[in-house]
């Protein structure tokens, strides 16, 4: 079996990549594939996973605002026919650079989304006069409901029911 110094720095670096971008295989299968134990391709990892390439792309969700940005701005310049493969080599699907461009456009356009929030604040603010109204009406009809039973328990106590006479 060749030892760790017998392998080009390409084959290991290609190795990392591979176990990097894995996906729900697991680390002795790709060690198998590649043919090193899997503790030489842990270490590769740590030795290799700190160049710029070789870094394993973070989660569409969790990427900040400037990765979202240069990642639009590289998938306008690629040709049409390279876009998927810029897409699989990043990790990202059509859906995330869409929702990318419409949160930079929302951001963007403070005047069109203020006016959308006041009509929906305006909205919200008749609703809420509805229900409030709504509500001072059956807490009267409550109340008076309460000083009718009031009255007639009073009034038995005073007069006694039909069933007592």
């Amino acid at each position: 079996m060749k030892s760790e110094r017998d392998y080009s720095e390409d084959f290991k670096k290609s190795a990392v990549a591979k176990f990097l971008s894995r996906g729900n295989r697991t680390v002795p299968e790709i060690s198998n594939e590649v043919g090193v134990n899997s503790s030489t391709l842990y270490n590769w990892r740590n030795n290799f996973a700190n160049v710029t390439d070789m870094k394993k792309p973070s989660k569409p969700h969790s990427r900040s605002a400037q990765e979202k940005l240069k990642a639009l701005k590289e998938y306008g310049e690629v040709p049409i026919e390279g876009r998927g493969e810029y897409l699989r080599k990043n990790g990202l699907h059509e859906e995330h650079l869409a929702e990318w461009q419409k949160q930079i456009e929302d951001a963007l356009s403070p005047s069109k989304r203020s006016t959308q929030d006041r009509a929906e604040l305006i909205v919200e603010r008749r609703k809420n006069h509805e229900l409030e109204k709504e509500l001072r009406r059956k807490d009267k009809a409550l109340a008076e409901a309460s000083a009718l039973l009031i009255l007639k328990k009073k009034a038995d106590l005073i007069w006694g029911t039909k069933e007592e006479k």
